[in-house]
């Protein structure tokens, strides 16, 4: 993913009580491709008042000043790229003490952010007769962009789950709410829906979570894995830094295996095998 020139912030929102909306502006926005729905980024940004330094693309990844502090890295979803205008909008979901929601609720206009990619994206398949969309808090930007990048004659499901009603958005499609606040978990409420043939799923958010979704949609509703694209965003008592570690531990394993992770869904599963313990769907 290429590295972009320096951008900066230039408007702050919450929009529900736990989603921080943060537009970031540059010259360099508006010689972008169109980012796919579900695409997402690279955000780099640093404590307030600090600079950000950026990286230099290299044919062994990024390689960052070694005079310069290195800023925070965080993947987060594109909501929405407005190529005219020059912006980018990110919501960032406040869960927790974590570096991106302290930077998000701080944010002014004028300070720096950096941007590498965007990347990654998804489109159901040309044979789905229905899609699936599943996640938490941290998967509502991807899926409001995916609502209203997708053809309007396919049948679209959605499940979210979120803290209580107050975090509730206006999507352009309907969709499920489940309250963690009532007890309701994202993956009690995807069990309980029938999953008609030909539908393509979409699911994103925290790891055990997404496992346990996959694995049923996958053995008990006989999806097949073209049609299954499940993401972990985040892992309930692990770090930023300790997902990252298992990514680079599941390439590992695979090399010692002998197995080509070829798409970033790949790296995925490996690495929930290693999260868990156990997983009981092979790769391929």
């Amino acid at each position: 993913m290429a590295v972009l020139p320096l951008l900066e912030v230039v408007a702050t929102e919450r929009i529900t009580p736990r989603m921080q909306r943060v537009t970031l502006g540059g010259p360099a926005l508006r010689a972008l491709e169109p980012a796919p729905p579900a695409a997402h980024v690279r955000l780099l940004f640093a404590e307030p008042g600090a600079p950000v330094a950026l990286p230099s693309p290299g044919p062994s990844g990024l390689t960052w000043p070694a005079d310069c502090s290195r800023p925070y890295a965080r993947s987060m979803s594109v909501r929405a790229l407005d190529r005219v205008r020059g912006t980018m909008t990110i919501d960032i979901a406040l869960h927790g003490d974590s570096a991106a929601g302290r930077w998000a609720t701080a944010a002014h206009p004028g300070d720096p952010a950096g941007v590498v990619g965007p990347g990654g994206g998804w489109a159901p398949p040309a044979d789905a007769r229905a899609v699936l969309l599943a996640g938490d808090d941290t998967a509502l930007p991807a899926i409001a962009a995916l609502h209203e990048a997708l053809p309007a004659d396919l049948p679209v499901e959605t499940v979210v789950e979120v803290a209580d009603p107050a975090d509730e958005q206006t999507l352009a499609r309907p969709v499920t709410w489940v309250h963690r606040a009532a007890g309701g978990s994202l993956a009690d409420a995807v069990r309980a829906r029938a999953v008609t043939a030909g539908t393509a799923a979409w699911v994103a958010g925290e790891g055990h979570a997404v496992k346990a979704i996959r694995e049923h949609l996958r053995l008990d509703r006989g999806l097949a894995r073209s049609h299954c694209h499940a993401i972990r965003y985040w892992t309930r008592g692990r770090s930023h830094e300790d997902s990252d570690a298992t990514f680079g531990a599941a390439r590992a394993e695979a090399a010692r295996r002998g197995i080509d992770l070829v798409t970033t869904q790949d790296v995925h599963e490996m690495s929930y095998e290693l999260m868990t313990g156990g997983f009981r769907l092979p790769l391929g």
